[in-house]
C-alpha cells in the first residue's frame, strides 16, 4: 500500500532539476554500473548494497532497516534506511534507487567522514554547529565519493531529487519557508533565526529554490536578517567544489555561519529533512513485510559470511577471568554478575491487578495441558522375572504397579526477563511489569506438572551487567521478591539475554524466552556498539536453539529490528494481547504434543513395548 500524496509527489519530482555541477567537477559514470543496476525487490537491494559496502570499506557496516528516519549525525555508527520511502507515490523503480541513494551516502559518511573526524578529535559541539556541520558534510562526502567512484552519482542524484520534492511540495502548500513556528515558541520563527538556518540549508542543499523571488523575501522579511543573508552568501559563495574541503575546513566554516546566525545552543534539523520525516510519518508501518525479514536475513548473512568475526566472553559472578570463561559473540568487557533478588513490600493493588490478568493466562493453559497431560501405565518389579502368582495374589497397590509419566513431549519451560534499566522508573512502568511478571508467574504455578519457568531481571552499571534472579525453575515461588524491582543505570538487552538462555535445560522440547523492555537498548550500555544489532544476533541464535524469543512492549518502540515476535505497547489492551498471544503458541504446542504422543504410542506398540 503506498501513501495517500495523491500524486503531489510524482508530479513535482518529474519538474525538479539538480544541476551536475552541484556535486563538483567529476569524471562521466562508468555505463555498467550507472541506470544498469537494477533492483527487483528490496533482497536484491539490500544484497547489492552489502557487496558495495564491502568494496569499498573493506567490510559490511550495521545495516538497519527502519520505519524511522535516522537521527541526525555527522559521523553514523551504523546505516539506517527509512523502508517507508519504498511506500511513496513513485514508480517502483524511483523508490529502489533513491533508497539505494541514501545507501551510498551514509556509505560516504563512513569512507570520508570518520577517519577524518577522528583526526580532528571528535571534537564535542553545539547543537547549532552540529547541524551547520552536517549540512556541509553531506554535500562534502557526496562530492567526493562521485569523484572516486561516478558511477553512483545517478542514485545520489535520484535521493537528493526527491528530498528536494517533498521540500518544494511544503513550500507549494505555504507551511512556510522557513519551517514554520517552533512546537515550543513562536520566538525562533519570529526573530528570523530559523528562517536564516533554512536559508543556510537551502543554499547548501538545493541552492536553485533561491530563485524563488517569494523564498528569500519571506526570509528577508525579519528585521536584521538581510545584513546577514550578504554574510552567509559572502561565506558560502566563496566555495566552488565541496570535494576540495577537508573536515577541519567544514568545521571552520561551520563555525563561522554559527557566528552569523548568533545562536549556539538550538538544534535546527534542515527544513527538507523535516518534512521528509513529516511525509513518512503519514505512510503506515512496512515491518511486517516478509519481504523486509528476508532482506535483513541477507545482510545478516554477508556480514557473518564476509566481516572480521568478533567473540566476547562473559565471566558468571564468582568465576575469575582465566577459569570458567564462556564464549558467545561480541567482545564485552564487563562482568556478569548474577544476584538473588530481594524482598520487596506486597502492594494489594497490584496483587489484586495481577491475579485477574493470571486467571485469563490459566484459561489458556488450561487447554494447552488437558490436550498434553497424557500417561502411560507401566507394570514393574524392581529385579528379576516378573513373579505373577505374587503378583495375582497381592493385594492392588498402585504405587507399586502403576507409574504415570509425562511424555517428554509435553514439557514447556518458559524463561522471562525483565527490564530494570533506568528508563523504567517514568510514569507506571515498573508497577506495569511487577502486575505482568506476577501473573504468568501465578498462572504457571498451576501447572507446574507441564510448565517450569524463571524470571530474571537485568541493568548495567560501570561494574559491568546484574543479572537478577526473582524465580529460578524448581524452586518455591516467592511472590514477594518480584515487588523488590527498582529502576537503576543502563541496559544491555543482547548480553542479558544471551546469558539468560544459558538458563534452559538442553532437553526442553518446548522453550519460551519472554523479554518485557521499554524500549531499545541503551547506547551507554553498549559502549559504542550496534546494540539493536546485537541483540537481532542473539535472536536468531536462539531461534537455531528452537527457543522462541517473545518482545513485550511496556512503552513505544521500535521492536521490529530485533525480534520477529513481539507486541507494542496498547495501554491496558498489552496484557490482553499477551493473552491471546500465549494462547495461540500453547495451542501449537500442543497439538505438537498430541501428534508427539500417537507417534510414540504407534511405535511402541509396533515394538511390542506396550
Amino acid at each position: 500500500m503506498k501513501d495517500s500524496t495523491s500524486g503531489w509527489l510524482e508530479r513535482i519530482f518529474e519538474d525538479q532539476y539538480i544541476d551536475r555541477e552541484w556535486w563538483g567537477d567529476f569524471p562521466a559514470p562508468v555505463a555498467w554500473v550507472g541506470k544498469n543496476i537494477h533492483f527487483k525487490s528490496l533482497s536484491d537491494l539490500v544484497a547489492v548494497s552489502g557487496k558495495i559496502a564491502l568494496h569499498l570499506l573493506g567490510e559490511i557496516p550495521s545495516l538497519v532497516l527502519s520505519n524511522k528516519s535516522p537521527h541526525l549525525s555527522v559521523n553514523p555508527s551504523q546505516i539506517t534506511l527509512n523502508i517507508k520511502l519504498l511506500r511513496l507515490n513513485l514508480a517502483e523503480e524511483i523508490q529502489m534507487e533513491a533508497l539505494f541513494g541514501c545507501f551510498i551516502h551514509e556509505v560516504a559518511h563512513i569512507l570520508y567522514t570518520r577517519k577524518e573526524a577522528a583526526a580532528a578529535g571528535n571534537k564535542t559541539y553545539t547543537k547549532t554547529l552540529n547541524s551547520f556541520i552536517h549540512l556541509i558534510e553531506d554535500r562534502r562526502v557526496e562530492s567526493k565519493l562521485v569523484l572516486d567512484f561516478p558511477a553512483y552519482h545517478h542514485f545520489l542524484y535520484t535521493a537528493r531529487r526527491l528530498y528536494a520534492s517533498v521540500g518544494w511540495g511544503a513550500i507549494e502548500k505555504r507551511i512556510g519557508f522557513y519551517g514554520g513556528i517552533s512546537p515550543d515558541s513562536d520566538a525562533i520563527g519570529k526573530d528570523g533565526t530559523e528562517a536564516l538556518c533554512d536559508y543556510i540549508a537551502t543554499f547548501i542543499l538545493f541552492p536553485h529554490f533561491l530563485e524563488d523571488p517569494f523564498y528569500i523575501k519571506d526570509v528577508r522579511s525579519f528585521p536584521g536578517n538581510e545584513r546577514k543573508i550578504q554574510e552567509i552568501n559572502r561565506l558560502l559563495k566563496n566555495i566552488r567544489n565541496y570535494a576540495k574541503l577537508s573536515f577541519r575546513e567544514v568545521e571552520a566554516l561551520a563555525e563561522e555561519l554559527a557566528h552569523v546566525v548568533g545562536v549556539q545552543e538550538i538544534y535546527y534539523e534542515n527544513f527538507y529533512l523535516k518534512e521528509m520525516k513529516n511525509t513518512l510519518r503519514g505512510i503506515e508501518n512496512y515491518k511486517s513485510d516478509q519481504e523486509v525479514r528476508l532482506a535483513e536475513s541477507v545482510i545478516r548473512s554477508l556480514q557473518k559470511t564476509f566481516n572480521p568475526a568478533k567473540q566476547y566472553t562473559y565471566l558468571p559472578a564468582g568465576r575469575s577471568e582465566d577459569h570458567h570463561t564462556q564464549t558467545v559473540e561480541k567482545t564485552f568487557i564487563h562482568q556478569i554478575r548474577e544476584v538473588e533478588a530481594e524482598s520487596g513490600e506486597i502492594s494489594e493493588n497490584i496483587l489484586n491487578k495481577a491475579r485477574e490478568l493470571a486467571m485469563g493466562i490459566q484459561l489458556q493453559l488450561s487447554m494447552f495441558s488437558a490436550k498434553t497431560d497424557k500417561c502411560r501405565i507401566l507394570y514393574e518389579q524392581d529385579s528379576g522375572e516378573l513373579d505373577e502368582e505374587e503378583l495375582y495374589q497381592s493385594r492392588f497397590n498402585k504405587n507399586v504397579f502403576w507409574e504415570e509419566i509425562l511424555l517428554p513431549a509435553i514439557s514447556l519451560e518458559i524463561v522471562v526477563l525483565l527490564d530494570l534499566s533506568g528508563s523504567m522508573v517514568t510514569g507506571d512502568k515498573i508497577p506495569m511489569q511487577i502486575t505482568l511478571s506476577l501473573a504468568l508467574a501465578l498462572a504457571f504455578e498451576k501447572y507446574v506438572n507441564s510448565i517450569s519457568y524463571s524470571i530474571y531481571g537485568h541493568r548495567c552499571d560501570d561494574e559491568g551487567i546484574e543479572i537478577t534472579c526473582f524465580h529460578k525453575r524448581g524452586t518455591p515461588f516467592r511472590m514477594h521478591k518480584l515487588f523488590s524491582q527498582e529502576a537503576n543505570h543502563a541496559n544491555a538487552d543482547g548480553y542479558a539475554l544471551a546469558y539468560c538462555l544459558q538458563k534452559f535445560q538442553t532437553d526442553a522440547p518446548h522453550r519460551l524466552f519472554l523479554m518485557v523492555s521499554d524500549g531499545t537498548p541503551s547506547v551507554i550500555g553498549y559502549e559504542g556498539e550496534d546494540a539493536k544489532q546485537h541483540v537481532r544476533e542473539v535472536v536468531d541464535e536462539a531461534k537455531r536453539r528452537h527457543i522462541e524469543v517473545l518482545s513485550l512492549g511496556i512503552d513505544n518502540f521500535d521492536q521490529g529490528e530485533m525480534y520477529d515476535e513481539f507486541i507494542p505497547y496498547s495501554g491496558t489492551e498489552t496484557a490482553t494481547r499477551l493473552s491471546q498471544w500465549l494462547r495461540r503458541k500453547f495451542i501449537s504446542f500442543a497439538d505438537e504434543a498430541i501428534f508427539a504422543f500417537f507417534l510414540f504410542f504407534f511405535s511402541s506398540w509396533t515394538m511390542g513395548s506396550i
